[in-house]
């Protein structure tokens, strides 16, 4: 079966990375940092690859994002045309606990912009959405998934 990842782009992934761990309690970071053949590639000054990022991947309530740097040169990165949504199975204690631990963990950090509260919704649902410091936004829904189609 085929998986999807969101691959998301930033001018820093290394901090990103630092941030999502505690903001967002990202785990299972991993990160592979520019080796010396692809920053002569990438025309980056050798002293400096260390710190870039070619290609990173972490969890966030089990799903995987990656990210890399902005090797593209795209400025202003921008994400408000795409969010991340992380659904999960409302009828799961652990999981509904663990979605509400990241809700308030990200919101008390004061570095997110909350569009919609997490709360039951009028479908019976619940959901909310938050931006990020970097522009990212982040979609949670649960759902009682013992009532899908």
């Amino acid at each position: 079966m085929a998986k999807i990842h969101p691959y998301l782009t930033f001018n820093n992934t290394k901090e990103a990375l630092d941030y999502y761990k505690a903001v967002l309690g990202a785990t299972h970071i991993s990160r592979m940092p520019v080796a010396a053949e692809q920053a002569e590639q990438f025309g980056v000054p050798l002293e400096k690859a260390a710190d870039l990022t070619m290609h990173s991947q972490f969890d966030i309530l089990g799903s995987t994002i990656m990210a890399a740097d902005n090797f593209m040169k795209v400025d202003p990165l921008v994400y408000d045309a795409v969010y991340i949504l992380i659904d999960l199975d409302s009828e799961d204690e652990k999981a509904l606990a663990e979605a509400d631990a990241f809700w308030d963990k990200a919101v008390e950090s004061g570095t997110v912009t909350v569009n919609l509260p997490f709360e039951t919704q009028f479908w019976g649902g619940k959901m909310g959405d938050f931006t990020d410091k970097y522009g990212v936004r982040w979609m949670l829904h649960a759902q009682p998934y013992s009532k899908l189609p």
